[in-house]
């Protein structure tokens, strides 16, 4: 009502200044809009907090102010979303707008370099800029953001069509090599540069094999192009992975042997010094050999002394009185005693396994003493029982004796666990009060 009444008086002036004092800006940009009058709307919108009016305004104000219209955007820093301002960018696309070009270039870099914005439409369209209209800056941007491919901005897909509709092949080479299709990259990188063909022959560093196929690559295009055969033998030295043997069906017969005399008489020696190799590794392992087989033959000889007087190093008892072991290092353990000790460090799945021989051997002890059971097993072969039950034993064996409880790995484990178990502290430390 009020801007229709100020408005029948025809005064233009009091409706812009009082839209001004109620903070009608959306009224005050449009009205300079209107008229025309670029930079006066674009200090209206500099004034005001409205983000959504700026995402309104900006494609027109891009058209006719483009510098001062990114001086706006850039005074508000991380105020803005770099997405919402595409529609104003993208008018710049094209060769007759080239300062608003240049000036979209300036924001998108700010918002990349600057903000650290990582957004993928906000790189695409900065890559399609570059490859359309500073070329130039194509590749120290794809060198930038890197060759990891989780880690790049842009779409490679989009940039590769991209790059390959307006004929940038070295940017199409990096992306390849990106993306991971090292044989495409070499194969474009043949048709500009030989020495960017290499480079990317030796980038996938963990597959030997694709290495020398890419290699190889190199050295046929060399030899059916550059007909130079003294270029590819110094290959031999760049890629240790390619033999003389590897290029030789390049060449045509008609080539003489002369060309490659000292790569040959270079690789002849090679393998003499690989077999060489080869004989002083057999030689060391027919020693080892026979180290191995002299040792086995000295354990089987040895042996140790139990004494009657001899105690279990883990209850205090005499050892006679029941089954017990006995380790290289001199520690004596009743067989229950050592199975309390070992059972407690073992893993849930090997405490387990020992229980469940256990209760074997058990259930089997208690058929072999009843006197029925025993006859039965002499008709049908006390040999068969006496097996299985060994079997059991050595398994047993195998996880509870494998190696002194008091010398051996699990001591080392239980470095650091504490004295008295958490459990039984509370009862332990009302005991020493």
């Amino acid at each position: 009502m009020i801007y229709d009444l100020i408005a029948s008086h025809g005064d233009v002036e009091d409706a812009i200044f009082f839209a001004v004092l109620i903070q009608d800006y959306e009224r005050v940009i449009s009205h300079h809009i209107q008229h025309e009058n670029y930079r006066s709307a674009l200090e209206a919108l500099s004034k005001q907090y409205s983000r959504e009016l700026f995402y309104k305004f900006s494609p027109i104000l891009m058209q006719n102010v483009p510098e001062e219209t990114v001086d706006a955007w850039i005074r508000q820093k991380d105020q803005l979303d770099p997405k919402r301002l595409i529609p104003a960018l993208v008018q710049c696309n094209h060769k007759k707008f080239a300062v608003q070009t240049n000036e979209a270039l300036r924001y998108l870099e700010f918002c990349t370099q600057k903000l650290g914005v990582r957004d993928e439409a906000i790189h695409n369209y900065l890559l399609c800029l570059y490859a359309k209209f500073k070329p130039d800056q194509l590749i120290p941007y794809l060198r930038l953001q890197g060759q990891e491919q989780s880690q790049v901005c842009y779409d490679l897909k989009y940039a590769l069509r991209l790059c390959s509709e307006c004929n940038h092949q070295e940017a199409c080479v990096h992306i390849y090599a990106t993306m991971g299709l090292y044989e495409e990259a070499v194969d474009l990188a043949l048709k500009i540069d030989i020495n960017l063909a290499k480079q990317n022959a030796d980038k996938p560093d963990e597959d030997e094999e694709l290495r020398k196929k890419l290699w190889l690559k190199i050295a046929r295009h060399v030899v059916e192009n550059d007909k130079n055969v003294k270029r590819v033998t110094e290959f031999l030295h760049e890629c240790p992975l390619l033999k003389i043997e590897d290029i030789l069906p390049f060449f045509p017969d008609f080539v003489t042997i002369d060309h490659f005399k000292d790569a040959i008489c270079t690789s002849l020696q090679q393998y003499n010094e690989h077999i060489e190799q080869l004989k002083e590794e057999m030689d060391e392992a027919t020693e080892n050999a026979k180290e191995i087989r002299s040792e086995i033959k000295r354990l089987r000889n040895k042996f140790s002394s139990v004494q009657n007087n001899d105690k279990c190093s883990s209850c205090g008892y005499p050892l006679m009185i029941r089954a017990f072991y006995l380790f290289p290092c001199s520690h004596k353990f009743h067989t229950d005693c050592l199975m309390a000790e070992v059972v407690p460090q073992l893993a849930a799945d090997l405490a387990e396994r020992v229980s469940e021989l256990k209760r074997k051997l058990e259930k089997k002890e208690k058929k072999e003493n009843t006197a029925q059971n025993l006859l039965s097993s002499i008709a049908i072969g006390v040999l068969s029982v006496v097996e299985s039950d060994q079997k059991i034993k050595e398994q047993l064996d195998d996880i509870i004796a494998s190696e002194c409880i008091y010398c051996g790995e699990i001591m080392i484990s239980c470095v650091d666990k504490p004295f008295v178990k958490e459990a039984e502290l509370k009862s332990v430390v009302e005991s020493w009060c």
